[in-house]
């Protein structure tokens, strides 16, 4: 739990400093975020193999030939990654490509998105995202790869959907649901308003409770090929409810009142449905939009698979809430960005203490 810890207060640490002397000094900001990211790839390599509920798996297929990984369903490119790991008898090569091609990824992403860079790797934190690709790892590599190509789509280059699509093609040869992700440009179109996100709110906790987002998402999943033949013979994953209930839910309702709260106190006029105009917070802000709706399905496995390629929104959005809330008060800015940060820490803890995903405690290899 002390090395977590650590991480909250480097986070905490973190944002005291995003607006300070320290941080528009591009010689120390470059310096800190160089040592903090080194950290986050020490801990990343040098986990043991017990901490997280798949990485003992991850350990097992580097002792595994290509054919073996290919009936487990494993895609093409993670098999040359391993088989690369295994020509030179290194298996931290594996987890240390998986937190570059990830972490970079987001940050690219976060950067193109005008994200202040403390805020983004504190909330890299916070949001349980980093303790999650402790597991998840061929699903963060391709989320880097996604993320990046994301990136295509605020350059003036030319062709810049082609790019975007290869980068997509890339990591579907990581993870094969990558091909979800090719709806992304549409975020760009969607206008988020405060109206917008009560209604959401008020739908996802009815979805939610009555269990009749399950019900509905149910079929869908049982028609993907990909997840039907995966998992055949373990269907309680499929079609199971998850563990998410009434108290698991409330941090999710807490996160829709934040984001209410963030559109209606920066509304620059006394318009009741305040709307978001720049494609950027338009991108940003629908896509956290999904990430909450998500919700609505009670954890089921498959979806909380599709709902981790919407992290990188989570970070991003509330990056937006810590550092762009305006329009308001200098005192009520301040609560609602104290209520954000302090909202994640806590939530953060709870995660640990009940030890989400299993990385508690950390144990060096």
């Amino acid at each position: 739990m002390s090395i977590y810890l650590l991480l909250i207060l480097i986070s905490l640490l973190l944002l005291g400093l995003r607006n300070s002397i320290v941080y528009k000094n591009n010689v120390l900001r470059n310096i800190i975020l160089f040592s903090i990211v080194l950290l986050l790839l020490f801990l990343t390599v040098s986990r043991g193999i017990t901490v997280g509920t798949d990485y003992p798996a991850y350990n097992g297929y580097f002792y595994s030939t290509k054919d073996e990984l290919k009936v487990q369903y494993i895609e093409n490119g993670y098999i040359l990654l391993n088989s690369f790991a295994q020509s030179l008898n290194i298996f931290i090569i594996i987890p240390m490509c998986e937190f570059i091609i990830s972490f970079f990824g987001m940050y690219s992403l976060a950067k193109v998105n005008n994200c202040n860079d403390f805020s983004f790797i504190s909330m890299y934190i916070l949001t349980y995202t980093y303790m999650q690709s402790f597991n998840a790892l061929r699903q963060f590599i391709a989320i880097g790869f996604i993320t990046f190509g994301c990136t295509f789509l605020f350059s003036n280059r030319k062709f810049k959907l082609f790019w975007f699509v290869i980068f997509i093609l890339l990591a579907y040869e990581f993870h094969s649901s990558s091909l979800i992700m090719l709806i992304i440009p549409i975020l760009m179109k969607i206008r988020v308003t405060n109206v917008k996100v009560l209604l959401a709110g008020i739908l996802t906790s009815f979805l939610f409770i009555s269990k009749l987002g399950l019900k509905i998402i149910q079929p869908l999943i049982m028609m993907n090929d990909h997840y039907a033949i995966k998992y055949s013979d373990q269907a309680s994953f499929l079609i199971s409810a998850g563990n998410k209930g009434i108290v698991q839910f409330l941090p999710v309702i807490i996160q829709f009142i934040l984001f209410y709260l963030f559109l209606t106190i920066s509304k620059k006029n006394q318009n009741s449905s305040y709307v978001v105009n720049q494609v950027k917070y338009n991108f940003v802000l629908s896509g956290y939009l999904f990430f909450l709706m998500f919700y609505s399905v009670g954890g089921n496995g498959v979806m909380d698979r599709i709902q981790m390629f919407f992290f990188i929104f989570c970070i991003m959005a509330n990056c937006y809430f810590i550092d762009n809330v305006a329009g308001t008060s200098s005192e009520i800015r301040y609560l609602y960005q104290v209520s954000v940060i302090l909202f994640w820490i806590v939530y953060c803890l709870l995660r640990l203490i009940i030890n989400n995903a299993d990385v508690v405690p950390y144990v060096f290899n």
